[in-house]
Parts: C-alpha cells; sequence; structure tokens
C-alpha cells in the first residue's frame, strides 16, 4: 500500500503548532497547577523578555482545567444536564401541567405542598453544582489569562527591539545627512588641496626665465619635487583619523 505523503517547499520552515496544556487529573490538581504557574510568573516573564522570538502561544479551553477522574466526569455530566435548554423547557412545562392536574384530578390542589416540597429538595444540590461550574469557568479564565500574559509580554518585548532598531537606523541617517550636508564639501575641498600640492611637486610651471617657453611645462629635479610630495602625503592620514574622530563624536552625540 502505497502512503502519500506531502511534500514542503524547499526552504520553507515547517509550520510550528502551539504547545499543548496536558489536562490535570482533577480540577483541584489543576488549581494547583494554575497557582505554581502564578508563582512562577516572573521568572517565565524575564526568560520571555531575554527571548521573545522563542515564545510560543498557548491554546487555553476549557477542557485543559478539567480533570479526567470519575467525580470530575459526574461534574460534567451534572453542568452539562442543568445548563441544558431542554432540561428548562421540560421542567417549566412540567411545573405548568402539575399545578392545572393537582386541582383537576385531586392529586394535590392548591397551594400544591407537594410540588413545592419536590422543588425545594434539590435546590441545595443545583447551587452546589452552580458553585462548581462556576469555580470551573474561573479556573479556565486564569489559566488563559497566564497565556495572553506570556504572549503580551513576548509582543511588548519585541516590540522595543523594533523600536531599538529604529532608533539606531535614524541616528545613522542622522549621521549620513550631517556627513553629506557639511563634512563632505570640506573633505572633497582638503583633497583637493593636496592633489595640487602633488601636482605642484611634480610638475613646474613655465616663466619667462625658465628653460622652457610661457605656457610649457617643465619637470622638476627628483629633490625639488619629492619634498613636497612627501610632506603632502604626510598629511593624508591626519585627514583621514579627523574624519574618524568626526564621525565617532557624531555617532555619541
Amino acid at each position: 500500500m502505497t502512503q502519500l505523503t506531502e511534500e514542503q517547499p524547499t526552504g520553507q520552515r515547517p509550520a510550528v503548532q502551539s504547545p499543548v496544556i496536558p489536562r490535570p487529573h482533577t480540577d483541584a490538581a489543576a488549581l494547583r497547577a494554575i497557582d505554581h504557574a502564578k508563582q512562577e510568573l516572573h521568572e517565565r516573564a524575564e526568560e520571555i523578555r531575554a527571548h521573545p522570538e522563542d515564545h510560543k502561544p498557548k491554546l487555553v479551553l476549557s477542557d485543559h482545567v478539567r480533570g479526567t477522574s470519575w467525580l470530575d466526569k459526574i461534574a460534567d455530566g451534572v453542568n452539562r444536564v442543568c445548563g441544558s435548554m431542554w432540561v428548562f423547557l421540560g421542567i417549566t412545562i412540567g411545573i405548568v401541567v402539575w399545578l392545572f392536574l393537582g386541582n383537576i384530578v385531586g392529586f394535590d390542589k392548591t397551594p400544591w405542598p407537594l410540588l413545592l416540597v419536590i422543588l425545594n429538595l434539590p435546590q441545595l444540590s443545583i447551587m452546589i453544582s452552580l458553585q462548581v461550574s462556576a469555580n470551573r469557568a474561573q479556573a479556565a479564565s486564569d489559566r488563559r489569562a497566564i497565556a495572553d500574559h506570556e504572549t503580551l509580554i513576548a509582543l511588548h518585548a519585541m516590540a522595543k527591539q523594533q523600536i531599538d532598531i529604529l532608533n539606531g537606523q535614524d541616528q545613522v541617517l542622522a549621521i549620513l545627512n550631517n556627513f553629506a550636508s557639511q563634512e563632505m564639501p570640506e573633505r572633497q575641498r582638503q583633497i583637493q588641496d593636496a592633489v595640487n600640492k602633488i601636482l605642484t611637486a611634480v610638475v613646474e610651471p613655465g616663466g619667462p626665465g625658465g628653460a622652457v617657453p610661457r605656457g610649457k611645462n617643465a619637470l622638476r629635479s627628483p629633490t625639488e619635487s619629492l619634498a613636497p610630495l612627501i610632506v603632502a602625503i604626510e598629511q593624508l592620514p591626519a585627514m583621514l583619523d579627523k574624519r574618524g574622530d568626526d564621525g565617532e563624536r557624531a555617532g555619541s552625540g
């Protein structure tokens, strides 16, 4: 039998599933787990702030805080029965029919003492079942609040990182803008002066008393041309160092 498998595109990372919260054995175990998570919430928050990209959101449902013991299963059944709209309609219709048939048939006449006794007997049990349902709902809400709080911490940490990156980009753009508007023309003038010095050191313009006619250029002797050339070359590292110092001061400012 051939088994078909779905191939993922090359270069695409596999989808990461959200972590699944295991169901507790009892409702009391679920409450203890929630209390333990509350106590470790500060440490967990510090871990998320340190590595927000590693945080995985959790899907928290009511089933994740419901116990799996037989007593908890009975509580689930009672909650489903008492919270059913069909049960409400059946009890309401039964009471109305009882009120009329009690007087007509004569088994429970006004003020219907038997009906009042029957309705009052299960009230204590119903109140307890309602409190159990409220406790379960509160446990699910607490577990969901903890998971949402961890996710919000991760999102807040990543937002701060993005703001820091944007601020760094603004500083770099400010340095480049300052260099382009103010320092670059000055650097170009200094470089042009150095080039002129080099050309002056290498080429001697012709004059009236020179060996060459006016308008012509004659090469200087090696001794005469090397001295200004060496001076101009020695000034270039100082110019470059000054440029680096100005860039560092602009970056720190």
